[in-house]
């Protein structure tokens, strides 16, 4: 859920996260995204008092990051950088070998390159060759377990497709598109998205039977949804 803050002359807005849990914890990430974390319950003048004590350490660190935000979204695909794969981040580890590959071991994506670690072009192109394979194999798996929850005659065909503000689409030629960067995220994210798209073919718009069916399937989607929008959108 997105929300407003404001605190004298500066207006923020901010991702709110409710969880079973004691204490309020806030998190700035490198895109400028302000999260809130909450204890269930929570009212929006305790989330706000929250805020405006961290508001010093907050602008801080906003700062910090407008500072160097060029550098952050400027990958340069070599050693030390993070990537995230299915809902994890993981750092990057180039290393000299005799053939090229790219592996996802002991907690980090390792590039082997017949070329110069710090290549950054061939670097860039052996990894996103290594996520369009996974993509192939990640997609198909949550695809086929969204369509066994419904009864449709002719399964829509699955693409992938690049798409500035969704996440997904169904079509009327009966084709379900995946945006790429779902890779990142979560694997229960690509279900989710996967199985909303399917809920098209019968119901076209948002509407209440849409989101009764939906919700039939996925009874957590909007927790689901919000984790997908707050820290891959």
């Amino acid at each position: 859920m997105k929300f407003d803050f404001n605190y004298g002359n500066y207006s923020y807005n901010y991702y709110l996260e409710f969880a079973v849990r004691k204490s309020f914890t806030l998190i700035v990430t490198p895109e400028l995204k302000i999260i809130v974390k909450a204890p269930t319950g929570s009212s929006l003048n305790e989330i706000e008092a929250f805020l405006a004590r961290k508001w010093s350490w907050m602008e801080k660190r906003l700062e910090e990051y407008k500072k160097y935000r060029k550098t952050y979204h400027e990958r340069m695909y070599v050693s030390g950088e993070s990537y995230h794969y299915l809902g994890r981040q993981y750092m990057l580890q180039v290393q000299k070998s005799a053939n090229d590959t790219v592996k996802l071991e002991r907690g980090r994506i390792n590039i082997y390159t017949t070329k110069g670690v710090r290549n950054s072009d061939y670097n860039k192109k052996l990894l996103l060759k290594w996520y369009e394979k996974r993509r192939g194999v990640v997609f198909k798996k949550q695809y086929f377990l969204a369509n066994k929850k419904f009864n449709y005659e002719k399964i829509p065909q699955l693409r992938i497709r690049i798409m500035s503000r969704r996440w997904g689409s169904y079509t009327q030629d009966n084709r379900v598109s995946l945006n790429p960067r779902l890779i990142e995220a979560p694997a229960e994210a690509i279900y989710y998205v996967a199985t909303h798209e399917l809920c098209h073919v019968v119901h076209k718009k948002h509407d209440a039977e849409f989101y009764k069916e939906l919700e039939k399937h996925i009874p957590n989607w909007r927790a689901i949804k919000d984790h997908l929008e707050i820290y891959y959108g």
